[in-house]
Formats: structure tokens, sequence, C-alpha cells
């Protein structure tokens, strides 16, 4: 039996909300190695990655690298426990907020590798690096994520653990959410530029399906995707 204790609670909480996540562990119940393929297949859920990177993180699955990356159900049986003594104070949604950012991010790098190969990636990650290199250093570490050899996984999890410690809150929502914007739009523009429109649109909806279907509330609340035009996220 696993147990998921006070901080990660929420998560999972989260997590489990959501029926493609149900469907997923329900596929990898009787146990054993299955591939990103295989458990797309079987459970009919188009993109899995955000999930799996999530379940992974958390502890629930075991991940392996591979030809096809692999992953296993460590225990069939899951167990939330909530200790108010001990319990620390949530992140409210700033996690929520800097997770949607850096996937989003991370998913159109991916893309524009799938597009235009590893030259456009790189004019991409060179459109981030000078935001980052433009922000004050204690804000810069909200981009760190996203740099040339980076895997970012591992790094998103230790972003999110810094603001689970408290270094960030909702009070700083307003400043973190305007660099992400502006990260996203120097992107954009820069990748825009190196292909058709019916392509680019292709590009940001494909990145940001996932995201939005899980995320839809999330991202009208907060303006998340203040000034992309709807053009390119009405996913049809």
């Amino acid at each position: 039996m696993m147990e998921i204790c006070n901080g990660k609670s929420k998560r999972m909480i989260n997590l489990l909300a959501r029926e493609s996540t149900l469907a997923l562990l329900r596929e990898m119940r009787p146990g054993g190695w299955r591939t990103v393929t295989e458990l797309a297949g079987a459970s009919g859920i188009e993109y899995l990655g955000r999930t799996l990177a999530e379940l992974t993180e958390m502890g629930v699955l075991d991940a392996r690298e591979d030809t096809e990356p692999g992953y296993r159900l460590r225990e069939p049986r899951i167990t939330l426990c909530l200790d108010l003594r001990e319990m620390p104070p949530g992140p409210g949604y700033i996690l929520d907020v800097v997770r949607f950012y850096l996937v989003l991010l991370t998913n159109i790098l991916e893309r524009c590798k799938e597009v235009g190969g590893t030259s456009l990636q790189d004019e991409a990650l060179d459109a981030i690096a000078l935001v980052r290199a433009s922000l004050p250093d204690g804000e810069r570490g909200l981009l760190y994520c996203l740099r040339k050899g980076i895997e970012p996984r591992g790094c998103l999890s230790a972003l999110e653990n810094r603001i689970l410690a408290g270094e960030l809150g909702d009070n700083d929502l307003g400043w973190v959410r305007q660099i992400y914007l502006r990260t996203l739009g120097t992107v954009m523009d820069r990748v825009l530029g190196d292909m058709d429109d019916s392509t680019g649109k292709l590009l940001l909806r494909l990145s940001a399906r996932q995201l939005l279907r899980e995320g839809e509330d999330l991202v009208r609340r907060f303006a998340l995707l203040e000034g992309v035009p709807e053009r390119y996220l009405k996913q049809v």
C-alpha cells in the first residue's frame, strides 16, 4: 500500500479528479511494464505524457528509459492521508499556473523539433534565453527548466518543491503570469515567422490540447493565454 500525505495530497486529488487518470490507472492495475503506445491504445487516451510524468513525480509509477519509455504501477492500492497538525500551508493556484506554462512551453519545444528539426527548436530556446537574461536574478528560476540539455521533468519537480516550500505564493501570480506570457509571445513570434499560418495553428493547438482539456477553468480564471489569437487555440 502506498501513502500520499499532506503536501502531495492536494495534487493527487486533482490528478484523480481527471477521468483520464482513473482510466489510465485502471489499465495499469495488473502490473508489469507498459509502453506509452500500449497504454494509449488500451485506455483510449491520445495524449498521456503529462499524466504519466505527474504520476511518476508523485511516486505512483515507476519509469524506465528504453527505445520507448515504459511505466508500471508501484502499488495497486493508494491511500491519501492528511494530518492537520503537520500540514504546511498549501501553494494555492501558483503551482498549477507555473506547471501549466512550463508544460505548455515544453510541448511547444517538442512540436518545434517535430516540425522544423533541432534548428527550429534551438530558435525557440534562444528566444526563451533572451527573456531569461532580461529578468532579475530572483526571477530567472521560472525559466531555468527551458534550457538546452535540461530534462524538463526533473527540473519542473525541483521548481515545484520550491513553491511548496513557500518561495512563491498566490500574491505573486500577477508578475509570474506576465513573465510567462511574455516568454510565450516571444517564442511564438520567433517560430511562427519560419512557418505558414496553418502549420503555426496546428503546432499551438497540439501543444495546448491536453492542457486546455484538463485545465480550461484555470486558463479562463487567470487569463493564462491572454493575447494568443483564438484561431491558434480553437480545437478542431
